[in-house]
């Protein structure tokens, strides 16, 4: 009803039609979020621990994040557009303002625990270079995905990667200096805020309204980017089609993201224009076999690799290949079979041939 409602008059500040949601996030997450930070800072400033009730903090973060992480949910995903956004996303005049074209960035993702540079540096100009390889400072590929311990072990490599350190180290071993000072400055405008929030309110309030946050998206976020390359062909480690994930009629399909071959193929694409680009590369999907699945979400598909429920995903995958030819078609047994290799596939690392990846892997690797 709201988007409804205020669509015509959103429009004009857009680029594309399409986008005139856009407004609406950043009335609520760049208007609603911060008034209600504001709040919570007023009260503790004029409290004498410093600090507000823990129920009033929880009731804070409920709203922030929002009904299954929705809230959440498109703050990342526009922070992650407009990363990729280089000519930006809004109509001019509103497009030259550079407080306009970062907002989601500097100034909303402040309130969910986002550095900038994240996504704007490390994840457009490393992730998205070494698609998930060796040189990828977040690659999913060096160890069995179908492993819970092995994500607990992943996750410090994710929050190095979250404040930017990881990328500024991977940057200036590239001797990419430019992109180096503007990452910097990224992680130093992130410090001065939690600082600043220390000092003037408490450190305690800092932990809880602005650590917290940052905490909370290095999980999830790490469990989405676990899920969105949880898969390797052993013998082609860099096919695309496997190595991302594909979720048709997904549940929870946010500005179409479940389309993450596509993202990877054309990671600047307008979210509209994804649907083209698969139907476009339909028939590759089908000959790669390509890790697509039905009716799930990132967070499902999570769960179901880490808890080694081969047949449940058996069940949610799409075989492609098998659709149009019979004689392709795999039986749940070859399915469970091929979910367990491809979960278990490792691009680099000592776990290559071990745990999965084959001799073809390991001479890619080298």
């Amino acid at each position: 009803w709201l988007q409804r409602t205020t669509e015509q008059f959103n429009t004009q500040f857009v680029k594309r039609p399409q986008d005139a949601y856009m407004m609406n996030c950043i009335y609520a997450y760049g208007g609603i979020v911060p008034l209600l930070f504001a709040g919570c800072a007023i009260y503790s400033y004029n409290s004498p621990e410093g600090m507000t009730p823990l129920w009033v903090a929880f009731v804070y973060h409920l709203i922030r994040i929002g009904p299954y992480f929705m809230n959440f949910a498109y703050v990342y995903t526009l922070c992650h557009k407009e990363g990729h956004a280089r000519a930006g996303l809004y109509a001019k005049p509103y497009n030259d303002s550079i407080f306009v074209r970062n907002v989601f960035n500097w100034w909303i993702g402040m309130f969910y625990g986002v550095l900038p540079a994240t996504f704007a540096y490390g994840h457009s100009l490393n992730h998205h270079k070494y698609n998930n390889g060796p040189l990828d400072v977040i690659t999913t590929s060096d160890k069995p995905r179908d492993n819970f311990a092995n994500w607990v072990a992943y996750l410090p490599r994710y929050v190095l990667y979250a404040i930017n350190v990881s990328t500024i180290h991977q940057f200036a071993s590239e001797r990419n200096w430019k992109v180096v000072s503007k990452t910097m400055m990224g992680s130093i405008y992130f410090l001065i805020w939690f600082l600043l929030v220390a000092t003037v309110l408490s450190p305690t309030f800092a932990l809880v309204y602005v650590s917290f946050p940052f905490f909370e998206a290095s999980i999830l976020l790490s469990a989405v980017n676990w899920s969105w390359h949880a898969f390797l062909n052993p013998n082609d480690p860099e096919d695309e089609y496997v190595q991302s994930i594909t979720i048709l009629d997904g549940c929870i399909n946010v500005l179409n993201e479940d389309m993450h071959v596509v993202h990877h193929q054309v990671p600047g694409a307008h979210w509209t224009d994804h649907p083209a680009q698969v139907t476009k590369c339909w028939e590759t999907y089908k000959t790669r076999r390509a890790s697509a699945f039905r009716k799930t979400h990132a967070f499902e598909v999570f769960g179901m690799v880490v808890a080694r429920d081969y047949d449940a995903l058996a069940r949610k995958f799409v075989d492609l290949k098998g659709m149009d030819d019979p004689t392709q078609k795999l039986s749940h047994a070859e399915t469970v079979a091929l979910m367990k290799e491809r979960t278990r596939g490792c691009w680099w690392g000592p776990r290559v041939v071990a745990d999965g990846g084959s001799g073809d892997a390991k001479k890619k690797e080298s």
